[in-house]
């Protein structure tokens, strides 16, 4: 068997000049699942499981690399990997049009006044469960296990 392996190596290689791969969301997703192994695994911030996702894609592709922010927006989506996140509040700046933990549009959280006037309270992500309001929500850490995904979890003021 040790010839199969060399066969399938060596197809896998990059053609000249190519520093590295971008890989498909479910090479990612393979990968991401089998770094947490069914839960037993807890990575502390996204760059240390970004490290671990891609020395992960590398066992099957030798270029594949990935970007922190791709990453997370993949995790969102992937069953059996919780992305938690803590935030803290910022007073100043405009609320954010797009969401900063999946890029995805944010919509407004509405409430009707005692007058009949629709006022906007904050925003909201339809993807991932971020919220804020008038002290802007920023994320500060995001913690990646393994397990069903919680929507964010924690909350940090500042």
């Amino acid at each position: 068997m040790p010839e199969k392996d060399a066969e399938a190596r060596s197809r896998r290689k990059a053609p000249e000049g190519a520093r590295f791969r971008r890989p498909s969301a479910e090479l990612v997703a393979r990968a991401a699942r089998r770094t947490v192994r069914g839960g037993r695994a807890t990575f502390g911030s996204l760059a240390a499981f970004r490290e671990a996702v891609r020395s992960s894609l590398r066992q099957d592709e030798p270029l594949a690399t990935i970007g922190a922010e791709r990453l997370r927006r993949l995790l969102v989506d992937i069953p059996g990997v919780r992305l938690s996140v803590r935030y803290t509040e910022r007073p100043d700046g405009p609320l954010p049009s797009r969401c900063p933990v999946c890029r995805s549009e944010l919509e407004p959280i509405r409430n009707r006044t005692l007058t009949g006037e629709t006022i906007e309270l904050g925003r909201q992500c339809p993807k991932c469960a971020y919220w804020t309001h008038a002290a802007r929500r920023v994320p500060v850490r995001y913690v990646v296990s393994g397990g069903e995904r919680r929507e964010h979890l924690a909350r940090r003021r500042s």
